[in-house]
């Protein structure tokens, strides 16, 4: 399995600023998009209602650092790849590119930490659970050597 999963994401224009920039909270909402499309391609659902209560992957910690501009119309490819994976908690990070000049220049690197949690119907409060046995095994498997 390869250590980095891909996903392409073209900057429409409500992802942009008035000065046709992306605006940084684009980026980060590429970065779950990315993320959820990892999900999907293990047939894993990162967010789920039941009867009883809610399961989700929510970030406990998130960082960026942008290196370079990117526009309106833009492709940029999200490098996922898998750091860590705990008991109940997924680290991420990302490289985020877009090719200029027929090379792929990265414009941004990121850092996440999300957990999966469950809160039950009629609660505000999240517990943290374990990763599904699936899910764990295939996100470590991505883990780089």
């Amino acid at each position: 399995m390869s250590s980095e999963f891909v996903y392409t994401r073209r900057v429409e224009f409500a992802d942009t600023d008035t000065a046709n920039l992306i605006h940084f909270t684009a980026l980060l909402k590429f970065m779950e998009e990315a993320e959820h499309a990892l999900y999907r391609s293990f047939d894993f659902v990162g967010y789920r209602w039941s009867e009883d209560s809610v399961f989700g992957m929510p970030r406990v910690s998130v960082s960026c650092d942008y290196l370079g501009a990117v526009r309106y119309g833009d492709e940029v490819d999200v490098r996922l790849q898998v750091r860590e994976v705990r008991r109940k908690a997924i680290r991420y990070t990302a490289e985020f590119a877009i090719e200029r000049s027929g090379e792929g220049e990265v414009v941004a690197r990121s850092d996440w930490t999300v957990v999966c949690a469950r809160r039950d119907h009629g609660s505000l409060d999240w517990r943290g659970v374990e990763i599904p046995p699936r899910l764990r095994a295939r996100l470590q498997a991505m883990i780089p050597a």
